[in-house]
């Protein structure tokens, strides 16, 4: 059988790593702006609506530590399972 390079699993890795740092940088970022745009806001509908956005996105970051639990898990099996052929 041909011997598999394992230099891809470590590829996708770096790609995969890469894609997370910009979406916690994107989000970091969206949050700044929410906040500077509740404080210069004297509209209390804008407040409340900039309120729901918030705690709507508060979510998200719960939802990265899950997905890289997930790939890591999923590149280290693929590891072992391709390690002997």
């Amino acid at each position: 059988m041909k011997k598999l390079n394992h230099k891809g699993n470590i590829g996708g890795l770096q790609s995969f790593i890469m894609g997370i740092v910009g979406v916690s940088i994107v989000l970091a970022v969206a949050f700044v702006v929410l906040a500077e745009l509740k404080t210069s806001s004297t509209s209390a509908t804008a407040n409340t609506s900039i309120d729901t956005i918030v705690t709507k996105l508060g979510g998200v970051p719960n939802w990265i530590g899950i997905i890289i639990v997930v790939a890591l898990s999923a590149i280290v099996m693929s590891y072992f399972y391709f390690r002997n052929k």
